[in-house]
């Protein structure tokens, strides 16, 4: 009798466990790319956002985003500060340039042109929402999702792209991310935490993105 309870036990867990994990999964899509492309430089544009799309947002979060373009143009600056092959170009410069087409690629084309690259990295920044709370105790968790693309020029052909898409969550919450729950010490991390790990996670996975670390 003993046994059958303990049984039933152990499979009720696991149901459990099965359940939370995949109602619950953070959804990721890896990064990928096209091998063997001699790349020369690589002209990194500045962080576009969801609105320069003419997606409808809610001021308040239009605000958060433009905080987040800020932050995550610092980060690709911190990711690629030990890489001469790479050239990121700022708003202003972009300004600066006079006649620049709207269509994407042929915009792409004519700054990697100015900036004698064979490839140019886009990056638009989707969600940015701090977490509302502190450290051990948070109202609302951090929420990121950002994605890119790596064209090569002229040809038009994207060698990477990934996506990020997180929202934080407890361990209860998720147990099936005990691991990453461990490495942030069990606590609530801020946005700028949450996308550092994003954009060091998808880069790793493009091999003319990764850093030499």
């Amino acid at each position: 009798m003993f046994s059958i309870l303990r049984t039933l036990t152990l499979v009720m867990l696991s149901l459990l466990l099965l359940s939370v994990g995949c109602s619950q999964k953070t959804v990721t899509s890896p990064a990928s790319h096209v091998p063997d492309y001699a790349v020369t430089c690589i002209g990194v544009l500045p962080v576009a956002t969801a609105d320069n799309f003419d997606e409808i947002i809610p001021a308040a979060e239009k605000k958060q985003l433009q905080n987040g373009v800020h932050v995550l143009n610092e980060l690709l600056k911190q990711h690629f500060i030990s890489r001469p092959d790479v050239r990121l170009v700022s708003d202003g410069q972009i300004s600066g340039m006079e006649n620049l087409p709207a269509q994407p690629l042929a915009r792409a084309r004519v700054v990697a042109d100015r900036l004698s690259c064979n490839t140019v990295l886009e990056t638009t920044l989707r969600r940015y929402r701090d977490r509302v709370g502190g450290k051990y105790s948070a109202k609302d968790p951090a929420s990121v999702a950002f994605d890119f693309r790596l064209i090569a020029i002229p040809e038009g052909t994207v060698l990477c792209s990934g996506t990020f898409d997180e929202v934080q969550q407890s361990v209860m919450e998720n147990l099936f991310n005990f691991k990453t729950a461990t490495e942030r010490g069990f606590t609530w991390v801020t946005a700028e935490q949450l996308m550092r790990e994003g954009l060091r996670a998808r880069f790793s996975e493009c091999p003319y993105l990764a850093d030499d670390e």
